[in-house]
Order: C-alpha cells, then sequence, then structure tokens
C-alpha cells in the first residue's frame, strides 16, 4: 500500500513553500582541510550546483533574494534586513521532502526498489544540504528553527508519493503554530 505524505500534524502547520527541483541531489557530508583554514565539502563539485538549484527555487517561488553574508557583517549586504531575522518565516518550522535519486545499472539488475546503498548517500545529509539551501534562499534565518523533519530518499521506481521520474527533490515547508486556513 503507498501512502501519500501529508502535512504535520501536531502541532497545526500552514504550508508556505512548496516546490519541485530538478537536478542531481547531493548530500551534505564531509568537509576536507584545503589549508590555510579553509574548508570544503568532500563533494563540492556536486554539491554547490545541487544547493543553488534550491536556493533559486525557493527564492522564485517566495519572491525573496538570496541573503547575501559577509564575513562580520550582522545584515545582508544586498537589503540591510539583520541575518538573524533574514526569512520568510519566523519560528518553528516542518520541512517534508522526497529526493529522488538516479538508479544505477547495478541497482537495477538487482532489482532495488528503495537506494539504500552507499553511493547514494545519507539521508540525513542530503536533508543538511536542503536545510542550507532554503536558509540561504531566505525561506526561515536559521535551520535550527527546523523542529520537523521528515526525509525520503527514492528512486524513480520507487512507489511513494512526491517521487519523480527523474532526479530531484519535491520539498515542502510549513510554519508550525499557525491554524491551517
Amino acid at each position: 500500500m503507498i501512502e501519500t505524505i501529508t502535512a504535520p500534524t501536531t502541532p497545526p502547520a500552514t504550508l508556505v513553500l512548496e516546490i519541485t527541483v530538478i537536478g542531481t541531489p547531493a548530500g551534505q557530508g564531509a568537509l576536507s582541510n584545503k589549508g590555510g583554514g579553509r574548508m570544503v565539502h568532500s563533494n563540492h563539485d556536486a554539491l554547490i550546483p545541487w544547493r543553488t538549484a534550491i536556493t533559486q527555487a525557493a527564492t522564485r517561488a517566495l519572491g525573496t533574494h538570496q541573503r547575501v553574508r559577509v564575513k562580520k557583517q550582522p545584515n545582508c549586504r544586498r537589503c540591510g534586513k539583520p541575518n538573524r531575522t533574514h526569512g520568510v518565516i519566523s519560528g518553528p518550522v516542518a520541512v517534508q521532502m522526497v529526493v529522488t535519486m538516479e538508479r544505477s545499472e547495478a541497482a537495477a539488475k538487482r532489482g532495488d526498489l528503495w537506494p539504500a546503498n552507499r553511493t547514494t548517500g545519507d539521508s540525513d545529509h542530503h536533508a543538511r544540504a536542503v536545510l542550507d539551501a532554503l536558509c540561504n534562499g531566505s525561506v526561515y534565518p536559521d535551520d535550527g528553527q527546523v523542529v520537523v523533519l521528515e526525509t525520503q530518499k527514492v528512486f524513480s521506481i520507487t512507489p511513494v508519493a512526491d517521487t519523480l521520474p527523474r532526479p530531484g527533490a519535491v520539498i515542502r515547508v510549513y510554519k508550525i503554530g499557525v491554524p491551517a486556513v
């Protein structure tokens, strides 16, 4: 039986953002030291385009702009709004995401319906990448506001609602504590 994803039921929540992002999902995992105090993600080349695609989809959907941070500056360089309040949602947030991964030939040969292996990345790493991108997209000022998180990692053939026909993600963001209208 296929279950559909519904809005978080406890506490009350109101849908603020729903986006579909097409692209190659990349998890936000380990950091590598490049010397001189410079740290980069070990999969930087895949992660940056993925987070950028999510950020752009969020800013387009909300009519906002990406927060422009400058080291040791308390305000957004573009609009002057304080970084700590730079986002559409203040207060607690719920995020749901279904991340559709590319199915390898080996997974297809094995008949795998779920991407439950080392090559697809950890679900929590995918969640971290999405949450940080939403923060950059001015959805909320800090991903620490996320108190309810539902992440599903699927193949395009996995029988789950919101599975995409090609790699990408369906992302929903809810403001918690506001009665649904």
